[in-house]
């Protein structure tokens, strides 16, 4: 029996993590967006992302947008996301007033393949701290 123990338990342990997942999440910082989930989704996939605001800042919005190819963060957070965007499939929680520790889930699916990506924007105007500041992080949608 204890032979079969340590044979059965450390296949099971590795079989658990092999297959564990969890859906993608973003959470606003202030001054940054960190996310962490996937970076290639399955085209007509639909995904559940949990986005979360701890900032101090009242206007945190969240999207999910599908992007023009070789479109980089940085180019985004310099010049605007209505310089990149199309306005195709378009998942957005926005515009709304979030206090801290506020998560809302939002839900896309992937019709379309190419760079996608999750936009975290500050609106609360330049009294606290922002000024329509873009952060993205991309993803893939394959076929």
């Amino acid at each position: 029996m204890r032979r079969l123990l340590l044979i059965v338990v450390p296949l099971v342990l590795a079989l658990a993590s092999c297959s564990t997942t969890s859906d993608p999440t973003a959470t606003y910082t202030g001054g940054a967006c960190d996310y962490d989930g996937p970076s290639e989704f399955d085209l007509d996939s639909t995904v559940t992302f949990t986005v979360t605001n701890e900032s101090d800042t009242p206007v945190v919005g969240f999207a999910i947008l599908d992007f023009p190819e070789g479109t980089t963060p940085e180019e985004v957070h310099d010049e605007g996301i209505f310089e990149f965007v199309t306005r195709g499939n378009i998942a957005a929680i926005a515009g709304k007033p979030t206090a801290v520790g506020t998560s809302k889930e939002l839900t896309v699916t992937f019709d379309t393949p190419g760079q996608w990506g999750l936009n975290c924007f500050d609106e609360s105007g330049d009294e606290h701290g922002g000024a329509g500041l873009d952060y993205v992080t991309m993803f893939t949608v394959t076929e």
